[in-house]
């Protein structure tokens, strides 16, 4: 092969990429490229802030990020509002470099109901192989349920070393009935427990950490390409024979046997789209021609949507300056709303708010839904690859995720007013991720300062602090009115309901005779040939947890079927 044609070519090396460069690239019989648009993080030099426990640092670093990621959240048509910027990771390892380090598997239930929607060979007994196969667990080792030899390491923070916000939520937890359940990954019932992290010894351990190992770069087989974009996939007919890329030296063509797109669920779609695989009149209006009618691209996108409540942490009660990391438990449990699964919401603590002196003086209390049931859509504004695509994620449509989310704040307030909470927290106030948070999140001198004399003026005492919440902080919303009045609290979650960084579903697997599905149970974007999708694309529906180890699953599986020939 020359060094401009490869077996596979892989579109991105993020959560899935890099596992299925890894895993290829072991059969010395295939030639394998990994083009990644953003930097290179080789071992031994990556990052301090993407190594780094406490993860605020890596995601508010617009150097490791897409910019031309807007989105619309709530906005039912996505007219009415001015879109937000959205973090979507460019940088070797994707999310996996940048996210919170929550290593999650879905529910049982979450890949039976894949199974009984088009997904055949994605039920539970299927994926969980690839569960155990991807992970070192350092606490239950080789259980039934877990792996102690994958490349992916993932322990737990015990209770014992949890700060004293934490453990003052735990114990809240408890007074309402609900115990330790340990292994989340492994046990399915509600309770709280220690979160799985990819984090050993205070470092974070990325997909390009456990899969782009020195061992694996080696290899004479396996070519990695960072900062080179791919434009556009070639196709002769309906068969695809490489990728367009751009990199400093201008564009060229990358041949290949076979391309897969491991690009996210919000790039993909517009790669295929932009291909010409999509739906058929949406294609047309950008003078597009269509090679496979294929309505599911760009539509079913989903993420977990999420509101807080946040407090003053008391002097002695905040994360002690020996602990790095912020979050060291959950908590799952079932709302009970008709046609919910169980399992289908989620609260975690963080004991820090952000990097600065004012979110070290803050905690939080975070409920999402878990299994959400609104979807949404990506859509193209134009024909070339420098247009940025229409996201819109009508994340509260359904009106299931609204009445969670309502549930979940009042919750939240049953969890703040618990007697283990006496002492350790002062004034509370709801809480957003709004951009004025994310500019402050930014690593620079002005806002150390800047937040800096807003901690000072937190010292003063509860009537200062009162003052800086209500005029400064959260100035639009009080927790006690949004309490007692269901109007007030269902207007300021549909205002305020941000998403959770888990976009998934907009290339969703099936059956060749759905007309929803975008790719069949090996990935393979039906209606073409060479030409796979392996990403959080395409999850039929979000699963009930983070989705970062569920995409290196999926990478870990579809690497697994392209070996077997399939």
């Amino acid at each position: 092969m020359s060094a401009d044609q490869f077996d596979y070519v892989i579109v991105g090396g993020g959560a899935a990429g890099a596992v299925l460069a890894s895993r290829l690239s072991e059969n010395s019989r295939f030639s394998v490229a990994l083009v990644e648009a953003g930097p290179d993080t080789p071992p031994g030099r990556e990052p301090a802030d993407i190594l780094d426990s406490y993860p605020i640092v890596a995601y508010f670093n617009r150097a490791y990020h897409w910019q031309n990621i807007q989105v619309h959240l709530n906005d039912p048509k996505g007219r009415s509002a001015a879109p937000r910027r959205y973090e979507q990771a460019k940088v070797m390892g994707g999310g996996t470099s940048i996210n919170g380090m929550f290593a999650f598997r879905g529910l049982p239930w979450d890949f039976e109901d894949w199974k009984a929607n088009g997904a055949d060979g994605w039920g539970w007994d299927d994926v969980l192989p690839f569960y155990r196969k991807l992970e070192r667990d350092l606490d239950y080792g080789a259980e039934p349920v877990h792996g102690d030899s994958g490349p992916l390491p993932i322990r737990r923070i015990p209770r014992a070393s949890w700060p004293p916000f934490t453990e003052a939520v735990a114990r809240a937890l408890e007074g309402q009935g609900f115990s330790d359940i340990r292994d989340h990954n492994g046990a399915t019932g509600d309770g709280f427990f220690p979160m799985s992290i990819n984090n050993v010894e205070g470092e974070r351990v990325s997909t390009a950490r456990a899969y782009l190992t020195r061992e694996v770069r080696a290899r004479k087989n396996l070519s990695i390409l960072p900062e080179t974009e791919v434009r556009a996939i070639r196709f002769d007919g309906l068969k695809a024979t490489g990728v367009v890329v751009r990199t400093a030296a201008g564009e060229r063509t990358i041949g290949a046997g076979e391309v897969i797109v491991s690009a996210g669920a919000m790039q993909t779609p517009g790669i295929l789209m932009r291909a010409g695989i999509g739906p058929a009149d949406h294609l047309k209006q950008f003078g597009i021609a269509v090679k496979a009618d294929r309505p599911g691209v760009g539509a079913n996108l989903q993420d977990h949507p999420m509101v807080a409540l946040a407090a003053y942490l008391q002097p002695g009660k905040r994360l002690p300056p020996t602990l790095r990391r912020h979050i060291q438990m959950g908590f799952r449990y079932s709302s009970g709303v008709e046609g919910c699964t169980p399992g289908d919401m989620f609260i975690l603590p963080s004991s820090r708010a952000a990097w600065h002196p004012l979110g070290r003086m803050l905690g939080s209390v975070l409920v999402c839904v878990n299994r959400p049931y609104s979807t949404g859509e990506v859509r193209l504004t134009g024909a070339s690859p420098d247009d940025a695509p229409f996201i819109n994620f009508r994340q509260l449509s359904d009106e299931r995720d609204l009445i969670r989310l309502e549930e979940g704040m009042h919750r939240l307030q049953t969890i703040i007013d618990a007697p283990s909470l006496r002492g350790v927290i002062g004034e509370v106030f709801p809480a957003t991720f709004s951009e004025r948070v994310r500019k402050l999140g930014a690593v620079n001198r002005k806002n150390y300062y800047l937040t800096m004399l807003a901690a000072g003026v937190m010292s003063l005492g509860p009537l200062a602090r009162r003052t800086m919440i209500d005029k400064v902080i959260s100035p639009d919303a009080d927790v006690a009115r949004l309490m007692r009045e269901p109007a007030a609290l269902r207007s300021w979650v549909v205002e305020n309901t941000c998403g959770s960084w888990h976009a998934s579903g907009t290339c969703r697997l099936g059956r060749a005779d759905q007309t929803h599905a975008v790719v069949d149970r090996n990935a393979k974007v039906i209606g073409v040939e060479r030409l796979r999708v392996v990403d959080a694309s395409i999850m039929p529906s979000v699963i009930s947890g983070n989705t970062m180890l569920t995409t290196i699953m999926a990478g870990e599986k579809i690497a697994d079927a392209i070996k077997s020939g399939s």
